[in-house]
């Protein structure tokens, strides 16, 4: 069983399957972890022509998902996903999916998987590749299966999402049959909540860079996709291979590295100078480093990560790295072994007050940003000066917070790990360094418990 990430993509076509429009036939919403993001279609309808993409821009893609639906696996409201409802099934052959006229050339379809929880064993097939799977319905995780054996009468893998095709393998028919039922032994019901074709870049889709003099400098402009950098680089030959021997143009300066596509289509810079009589031009493309990359606190030994820093007021109480082990801790880390708590063997103290902050985090120019992370809480509930957790987003240039980016009053009972999100906009952060601060107060009445934990904190550019 392995648990994925999103990766970026060009064109994604996203229908999630409901039954109806009932509390108990969930529509996506932008919460949802899914493996690509972008609007999604929500329908109870049997089949769709021309389904729009994730820009709400209609293609030639058709559906037919004559399955029965279910309004909601198991009974339990799944907020935030595809996989509350969709086809169910009983049994190992029911109808199939067909997606046709698929618009991209080369893609992958990412399968939403769900079901019933007396089903430990369904499966789904194109025709080329098979996989299992178990329900992991409950989750907002995405963990893929790639189990494509099974034998009758045993529990397949838990997961959520089957993939066919690949980055390396890509489809490339312009439709895809998808049978899926019981495994053979299997009972219950199984269930399918939704897809995703994600467009994969072909190698013919070459960067073209066009030059043009301007006195004795140049107007530069090539094609971009949103989420890429690029580098411009320069030789006074071509003696040498241009990716791995030439270096970025007027280096050391970094004003030709590093630049974030446009968003438009086309990058242009104007009035590039020509350092010599004689220059050739490339433009090197990669993917956009996050600012914050996720941190998952899951280094060995436990320590703190490089560049977070704790502070407290010395009553006893403290931001620590580790597996938690205390009484009214969470019983285990959000994702892999360690997460970061207050005291993250036991509870914290009267008269706390703590706080947990990041490295710089920067920012790219006319860009939002979205800080994500996993959350559990657990305090007194005073209804006169609680205790507390604050979220805070700090401008590094002098440690003071952004007024309007906060999470406040952060109290709870230890209702279990949940996912908290805070939108960056571009014009509060864009262009500046800033630094994440997760704060814990108490009082000072007696009455202390598990605290405030955090685990999979990332700041990324929606």
């Amino acid at each position: 069983m392995t648990t994925l990430s999103p990766l970026s993509a060009q064109g994604v076509i996203s229908i999630n399957l409901k039954a109806g429009n009932t509390i108990n036939n969930q529509n996506t919403f932008a919460g949802f972890t899914a493996w690509q993001e972008g609007a999604w279609i929500n329908t109870s309808a049997a089949s769709i022509n021309n389904l729009t993409d994730a820009s709400g821009v209609a293609t030639s893609a058709d559906i037919s998902a004559p399955g029965n639906r279910a309004g909601s696996f198991s009974g339990a409201p799944l907020n935030f996903s595809p996989m509350k409802s969709g086809i169910q099934f009983f049994a190992e052959n029911p109808a199939p999916t067909v997606i046709s006229e698929i618009p991209y050339s080369n893609y992958k379809v990412v399968v939403y998987l769900t079901g019933f929880d007396g089903n430990n064993a369904s499966y789904i097939t194109d025709g080329t590749s098979t996989y299992y799977w178990d329900p992991k319905a409950f989750s907002k995780d995405l963990t893929l299966t790639t189990q494509a054996t099974y034998e009758t009468g045993t529990t397949a893998t838990k997961a959520n999402i089957a993939i066919f095709g690949s980055d390396e393998a890509p489809l490339t028919s312009s439709s895809i049959t998808l049978n899926f039922g019981l495994a053979p032994g299997a009972s219950g019901g199984g269930g399918i909540g939704g897809f995703q074709i994600i467009e994969i870049p072909t190698s013919d889709e070459l960067l073209e860079l066009t030059l043009v003099g301007n006195g004795d400098n140049y107007d530069l402009s090539w094609n971009s996709r949103t989420g890429m950098v690029y580098d411009l680089l320069s030789s006074a030959d071509l003696s040498n291979l241009p990716t791995s021997n030439w270096n970025p143009h007027l280096e050391p300066l970094t004003v030709y590295s590093g630049i974030p596509a446009s968003g438009t289509g086309t990058n242009v810079l104007t009035n590039v100078p020509s350092d010599g009589p004689r220059r050739f031009f490339v433009v090197r493309e990669s993917e956009a480093p996050q600012p914050l990359p996720l941190e998952d606190f899951d280094a060995m030994p436990p320590s703190l990560p490089a560049g977070w820093t704790v502070r407290d007021s010395g009553n006893g109480t403290m931001w620590q790295v580790g597996t938690p082990t205390g009484e009214n801790s969470p019983p285990t880390a959000a994702s892999g072994q360690n997460s970061a708590g207050t005291n993250i063997a036991g509870n914290y103290l009267d008269g706390t007050d703590t706080a947990l902050t990041s490295p710089e985090i920067i920012i790219p120019p006319e860009r939002d940003a979205l800080l994500s992370f996993r959350q559990f809480i657990d305090t007194d509930l005073a209804l006169i000066d609680p205790d507390l957790g604050f979220v805070r987003i700090l401008d590094a240039d002098n440690d003071t917070p952004i007024a309007s980016l906060e999470i406040s009053s952060i109290e709870g009972s230890a209702a279990g790990w949940s996912d908290q999100s805070l939108a960056l906009p571009a014009g509060e952060v864009a262009g500046k360094t800033i630094k994440l601060e997760f704060r814990f107060v108490s009082n000072d009445d007696g009455s202390v418990w598990g605290g405030f934990y955090i685990d999979d904190v990332s700041v990324t550019l929606p």
